[in-house]
This record gives C-alpha cells, structure tokens and sequence, in this order.
C-alpha cells in the first residue's frame, strides 16, 4: 500500500507540472486568441478526472465505481461526436493561432469575397469585407478553401 501511495503522489506532482505548463502555453502563445481559456478549462477538467481516477484506483478507493466512469467515458465519447465540428474549428483556431501564414490585418479571398481579418477567435474568425460588412468565417475553413491575398502583419 505505501508502494501506491508513493506512486499516486508522483502522478499528483506530474499532473500539476503538465496543468502549470499548459496554462504557461496559453498565456504566451494563445494570449490573443479568443476562447483559449475555455477550451484550457475543458483540457484541466479532462486531465483532473483522468488523474482522479489513476488515483482512486491506484489507491483501491473507487473500485466499486469503475462502471461508473467506464458509462461516463461512453458518454464523452458520445458528445465528442456530436461536437465534433466544434472540434475541428478550435483545432484549427490554435493551429492559425501557432502559424504565421494568417493573422489580425492579413487580407484574404473566401467564397469570391475579399476582406481583412480583423479578429481571430478559437472556432470562428471575423473577417471585414470590402463592402464594410462582417463575416463569420468557421476557422477549418482556412485549411480547406481560403486564399490568403497578402499577410501585411507577419506575426513574431
């Protein structure tokens, strides 16, 4: 049992060092990128029910419960599905977000319009067109059919 002990606090001190790096991830990589915090949020929650249960059963506490979590995954799994969309876009706001290739004030060509990026959030980006009208553009987009015209802000 003291063997157990040892080896849950050691998952305990890791878990904390990989919670304090990916809030050091997001505070200076994704800092201007809207809706990082909650998509944080939703990756600390995972990480702590995950580290929970290593725990619970490392130390024999919840053995009773393990069907429980098992029906809990299956659920998860469920909505990942249904979110999947979602997914995909904030997968693709964090990749923009890491790049260089789009940013605030790069012009760009979707669907035969043209526009200026004037914001650029975790699923979706605000694009002004030329006409001064704003369009909502799902950030997986910028993978699939989205030209980029000119990058008149490279960032650093």
């Amino acid at each position: 049992m003291e063997g157990n002990i040892f080896y849950a606090i050691i998952s305990i001190v890791i878990t904390a060092v990989v919670l304090i790096i990916i809030k050091a991830i997001e505070v200076t990589k994704f800092r201007t990128l809207l809706g990082s915090g909650k998509a944080t949020s939703v990756i600390f929650i995972i990480i702590a029910i995950a580290e929970i249960m290593y725990v619970s059963a490392t130390l024999k506490i919840l053995s009773p419960a393990i069907e429980v979590v098992t029906s809990l995954s299956a659920i998860l799994l469920f909505f990942t599905f249904i979110y999947l969309n979602k997914l995909q876009n904030a997968i693709s706001g964090m990749s923009i977000s890491l790049g260089r290739r789009i940013s605030v004030e790069s012009n760009i060509e979707f669907d035969g319009k043209r526009g200026k990026i004037i914001q650029i959030g975790l699923t979706k980006t605000v694009v002004e067109l030329e006409d001064s009208r704003l369009m909502l553009i799902p950030n997986k987009k910028f993978d699939e059919e989205i030209s980029v015209i000119s990058n008149s802000k490279i960032k650093k």
